[in-house]
């Protein structure tokens, strides 16, 4: 398929949000048992909260081979040659307004919007990432709210 390599830049950029979205519920949690309303309470051996921290451990571990895949990933399609790689690049990876793209490659903002719209013409999946641009950016801005004020304890 042709920029399959977007198809799994989004697929790993998803993960990895789900996975600080996860770490970060995760340190909130781990918080309430050390020194929070759950401090008091007896926990039992095999129960989740018991194995917070090597869960919290593992989180870690995967958003650091995913980012490690992602930035890879990026530098094989940096090596990629042609215009329609790089206007798919800097508008879906970059977030490049395409005005911006055209300046960049030194095209006329006519031609690349036509590109642009050929090329989704031919991505179907397109439509459905970019429908979920504001979930993620949803996400993100929890996920900054709660690393910056750790004295919050509740995803609520």
């Amino acid at each position: 398929m042709r920029f399959q390599w977007l198809k799994d830049y989004q697929e790993l950029e998803e993960q990895i949000l789900y996975l600080r979205w996860n770490l970060n519920k995760s340190n909130l949690e781990l918080a309430r048992w050390k020194g929070g309303d759950l401090s008091d309470v007896r926990l039992e051996k095999n129960s989740r909260a018991s194995s917070l921290e090597e869960k919290i451990d593992k989180i870690h571990n995967e958003i650091e081979l995913l980012e490690k895949e992602e930035i890879e990933l990026l530098h094989l399609v940096d090596s990629f040659k042609g215009v329609d790689n790089q206007i798919v690049k800097m508008k879906y990876v970059d977030d490049i307004p395409l005005e911006d793209v055209a300046e960049k490659i030194g095209y006329s903002i006519s031609y690349v919007r036509k590109r642009h719209t050929e090329i989704k013409k031919t991505l179907s999946f397109l439509d459905e990432y970019e429908e979920r641009r504001l979930d993620r950016e949803k996400k993100i801005g929890e996920i900054d709210y709660y690393n910056t004020d750790r004295d919050q304890l509740s995803l609520f």
